[in-house]
């Protein structure tokens, strides 16, 4: 029988979970720039005083439980996360996995307004997992997540399922960010737990006017909407005898019709391709399948993370070939084959654009022990401050992070410092010889950013960053302080001048995409009047600030309902950092697995861009199953102007065709 079945007996304070119900915690994710969700587990217990008797498991404590959480216990782990969903404390925790913590201190937790506790438990740590968990992958500063059933909701949401006793709620049947085409649409819903007999009342307000909204018997409600052009926020509102009980915020993004042709990009990228890309015939084959599908381009990865390229003609940089990989899984035989050349006439014959990435940042895996140059630049190496470090400034190879990597215990690419200029440099070098002797259709910045957050820390960035506060009135005097450090215990404390650190990067990368952007426009001018430059970005704009990169519009105005974590970095100053004015199109990853998630982070692109650019959602086949992809690829095709997929190995052709069918249908509807 369900143990919390037979608890409910035990306790004065319901404790209600339905068999089909639930509820996890998901971690922050463990590199934002590759994935969107965190690992997950599910929460056991709710507000629950007889957990200390329990062999194992997770549970939640909130200040509806109690402010003071004190047990003898000393053999749990605990995360405390305040109404922002940022974890403010871990007790028990660890800087790096795989090390046991000493669990020696009795639990005494103090909840402040609005917060709550997750408390792990379990005979064996390694096995049962429960301390494990909440141990390695929550910590200070990191934004979590409570999801029902896989959808996120709030924790007051969380309690009154928990309790059994749901206060009325509004439910919508749009999710509350999503993309129309037009002027109009229609929002509707109902009061979940609705007594008609308690003379609710419902009000939509817009940002000139409340208005009331009639209810059924039933509590539905439905309400026709004209739109200004781009973004619109409304509030939903329920009162009862005049008290607001509860509020919905919705955004919806009024995007006109396109007057042109979407882009559809198949992305290749270097190495999983090119070990079969191998010759013309095989090359042939891919573009006209690529065309076949319905697609106008192909995005080529030309210079890989480990720094190789894809194409011949190298006089500029002399980076190696591709073929040059010392990772015996990736090696290619060298027989003088020219990817890049190959691809764009092929393409080129049947009308396909060609779009060459490069990885900008990177030169190098740490895993394999792979760099095409690094070797011979030692002194461009990323400077990392780590919380595993304890605030040691190492080089990335020589971290925590570097040295497990090189034991092949995890995947760790090395980065190269952004605020370099020899850096940046030698990589407008690849760009330019590229530009200059192929006939390309456009530039696309991948991986174009700092490693992470906590790079990079060297003396070249740090006179760099006392430049930038020179020229706002502002000395730096203690670096990395200033900015940030972390401390013995792993934890992050911002200085006097993390907002400034934070748009200074992103000011450094703002730069840097100009000198990319100058390029491009002398070779409009000399070679292809249709050149373009695009970016490829994750969708999760707002933790993307840790890596340098503001990819959203000078013009976008911040909004609290957008709940974005560290709100206070999105003002003037940072607006400023902007680098879409130099793209012609931008491609963001939306991977995710249904209509509703797609839609919503490409409507998130769509208010955050403000329409300036075209924007294409991003779909990454590994994480979606067959019968996923004609619908994502749709909610992409219908509510932004195309579509990216990733990667061109992934595809199963036969099926690929049937789905891009349904992606077409859906568009049209």
């Amino acid at each position: 029988m369900n143990r919390l079945i037979i608890l409910l007996s035990l306790l004065l304070v319901p404790v209600f979970i339905s068999a089909q119900t639930v509820v996890t915690i998901e971690a922050a994710s463990p590199d934002p720039t590759l994935t969107v969700r965190g690992p997950e587990k599910q929460i056991d217990l709710f507000n629950n005083p007889v957990w200390e008797k329990q062999e194992k498991g997770i549970v939640l404590l909130s200040t509806e439980y109690q402010n003071a959480i004190k047990s003898t216990q000393s053999i749990y782990t605990a995360v405390i996360v305040n109404k922002d969903m940022k974890v403010t404390k871990v007790l028990n925790g660890v800087i790096s996995k795989n090390i046991q913590p000493v669990f020696k201190t009795p639990l005494d937790i103090e909840l402040g307004q609005a917060e709550f506790a997750l408390i792990g438990y379990d005979a064996d740590y390694s096995k049962d997992g429960y301390r494990k968990f909440l141990a390695e992958n929550f910590h200070v500063g990191d934004v979590v997540k409570l999801r029902i059933n896989g959808e996120i909701h709030s924790l007051d949401k969380v309690i009154a399922f928990s309790q059994g006793s749901i206060p009325p709620q509004i439910e919508l049947d749009n999710d509350f960010l999503f993309t129309v085409v037009g002027s109009k649409t229609t929002l509707s819903g109902c009061i979940a737990n609705y007594d008609r007999k308690a003379g609710y009342q419902l009000f939509i307000e817009s940002q000139t006017e409340i208005k009331p909204v009639p209810l059924t018997v039933k509590g539905l409600f439905h309400n026709q909407l004209t739109l200004n052009n781009g973004t619109n926020f409304f509030n939903w509102i329920l009162k009862k005898g005049g008290k607001e009980i509860t509020r919905k915020p919705v955004a919806v993004f009024s995007k006109a019709p396109d007057q042109q042709q979407s882009e559809l990009v198949m992305w290749v990228e270097q190495f999983p391709n090119a070990k079969v890309l191998t010759n013309r015939e095989a090359v042939t084959t891919m573009v006209n399948n690529v065309k076949k599908a319905g697609f106008t381009s192909i995005g080529l990865d030309v210079k890989g993370p480990e720094g190789y390229v894809s194409y011949r003609k190298n006089d500029l940089s002399k980076t190696p070939y591709l073929t040059a990989t010392k990772n015996p899984n990736k090696q290619v035989k060298d027989d003088g084959f020219d990817l890049l050349e190959v691809v764009l006439q092929e393409a080129h014959k049947i009308g396909l654009k060609v779009y060459t990435s490069f990885n900008f940042f990177t030169e190098g895996n740490i895993t394999v022990n792979d760099y095409a140059i690094l070797h011979e630049h030692k002194d461009w190496e990323e400077i990392v401050q780590r919380p595993e470090d304890k605030g040691k400034l190492l080089k990335i190879t020589e971290s925590t992070r570097g040295k497990e990597a090189a034991k092949g215990k995890l995947l760790a690419l090395a980065f190269v410092n952004p605020s370099n200029k020899e850096v940046q440099d030698f990589q407008l070098l690849r760009v330019e010889e590229v530009l200059k002797n192929y006939d390309i259709d456009g530039i696309v910045l991948d991986r174009c950013r700092y490693d992470n957050l906590y790079a990079d820390f060297s003396h070249v960035t740090r006179n760099a960053f006392e430049e930038y506060l020179e020229k706002e009135g502002k000395v730096l005097e203690n670096f990395p302080a200033d900015a940030f450090r972390i401390n013995k215990e792993g934890v992050l404390i911002k200085g006097r001048f993390f907002k400034e650190w934070i748009t200074f990067r992103s000011q450094t990368i703002c730069d840097f995409t100009n000198r990319i952007r100058l390029l491009v426009d002398k070779y409009k001018v000399e070679k292809n009047p249709d050149l373009k430059m695009a970016a490829y970005v994750g969708s999760w704009y707002e933790v993307y600030y840790q890596n340098g990169v503001n990819w959203a519009s000078n013009q976008f105005k911040y909004d609290d309902r957008l709940s974005f974590p560290d709100s206070e970095i999105y003002g003037k100053s940072y607006n400023r950092t902007s680098y879409l004015g130099n793209l012609d199109f931008l491609m963001i990853g939306t991977y995710y697995k249904t209509p509703k998630e797609v839609n919503r982070y490409i409507t998130l692109g769509n208010i955050l861009t403000c329409g300036q650019v075209p924007l294409l959602g991003s779909m990454s086949l590994p994480d979606l199953s067959v019968s996923d992809q004609g619908k994502v690829f749709g909610a992409s095709l219908k509510n932004s102007s195309g579509l990216m997929i990733f990667d061109n190995c992934y595809v199963d052709w036969e099926t690929f065709f049937e789905q891009m069918k349904i992606a077409f249908s859906i568009k049209k509807k």
